[in-house]
């Protein structure tokens, strides 16, 4: 070999060593998790209870930045222009998966410019009404709004959020019109309902269960396929009488789409460590929370199939960009 190439091949040797112990040595600085919501909603709650045993899992600290705007869009643009280094994640949820629909010239997708990293947990979605509002169950509802077109209104965290997603899905099955009022994340949903503004809501079960439990709104059904345990006494929304309006909240973590498999690899194994630890999961079991931590090829399949599910539903109900 001429002296040249010797130098050619011990130089690339060299890089190649260093960025395997780059990666190997990942993570050794703090993990920012970007969260496209305002803190108090499920994203947010959910997301810092991952973090909180992130140190004991990986030796770093996960840093909670949250950045709400236009139904998590700000947090994943942020996300998506980020070094793909493994060192910025971007917490999603539905809202952001289905944007490029309702905004097609959007400068990101969820599907072509992220590599999923895990699917985190999935939560029960709550019918609730403002205890005001004089019914008892969905039926009731259906019947009282059937009677009232469009002047019961019903808040969301933004359109083509989980919660304006379900509710349209009710109001299809249930052949109902109400009035839509989105907000910019859950929590000044929930604090609308609660305050009277709006009349009805569809919303992510962990920052209900305060309102609920003191009767400051009336949960009619949950959406899962199953009773939640965290509220035992309230139906199904097939068991209400409206199986077409099924659905279920999801929660997952992503990185810009070229960091290095092996850094996607490595932040999935300290991520799903912290997630399925002991005291994560007592805590967000007693949020009603679903702990799911699966594989990246998992987690890509799930958003694969929820686009085209709700993609229908975007299109039969004409939801459009605020």
């Amino acid at each position: 070999m001429k002296p040249i190439h010797r130098l050619i091949a011990a130089a690339l040797i060299a890089g190649a060593a260093t960025a395997a112990h780059a990666q190997t040595d990942f993570p050794n600085r703090p993990i920012r998790m970007v969260i496209g919501f305002p803190p108090g909603g499920p994203t947010d709650i959910i997301g810092r209870a991952m973090a909180l045993k992130m140190p004991e899992a990986s030796g770093q600290q996960m840093i909670i930045d949250n950045r709400g705007g236009a139904n998590g869009i700000v947090g994943a643009e942020l996300v998506a222009k980020s070094p793909a280094d493994g060192y910025t994640a971007y917490f999603a949820t539905m809202g952001v998966l289905l944007a490029p629909i309702i905004l097609p010239k959007l400068s990101f997708d969820l599907l072509r410019d992220f590599a999923p990293v895990t699917f985190a947990a999935t939560v029960p979605m709550v019918l609730v009404v403002h205890p005001s509002l004089p019914v008892k169950t969905a039926k009731e509802l259906v019947a009282l709004a059937k009677s009232k077109p469009r002047e019961i209104s019903y808040s969301s965290s933004g359109n083509a959020s989980m919660g304006n997603l379900s509710m349209e899905s009710f109001k299809l099955a249930a052949g109902i019109d109400l009035l839509h009022v989105p907000y910019k994340g859950a929590a000044p949903s929930v604090l609308n309902l609660v305050g009277g503004h709006v009349q009805a809501a569809v919303l992510a079960l962990p920052p209900l269960l305060p309102q609920i439990r003191d009767g400051k709104v009336r949960a009619l059904a949950v959406t899962s396929p199953k009773r939640s345990p965290t509220v035992p006494d309230v139906p199904t929304i097939e068991q209400a009488g409206f199986p077409q309006a099924r659905a279920d909240n999801w929660f997952g973590v992503l990185v810009p789409k070229v960091t290095p498999k092996n850094t996607v690899g490595r932040l999935h194994d300290v991520l799903t460590r912290s997630l399925t630890h002991p005291e994560t999961r007592a805590y967000l079991d007693k949020q009603g929370a679903e702990i799911i931590a699966s594989q990246p090829e998992q987690f890509a399949e799930l958003l694969r199939s929820e686009y085209v599910k709700w993609e229908k539903v975007i299109h039969k109900t004409g939801i459009k960009a605020e």
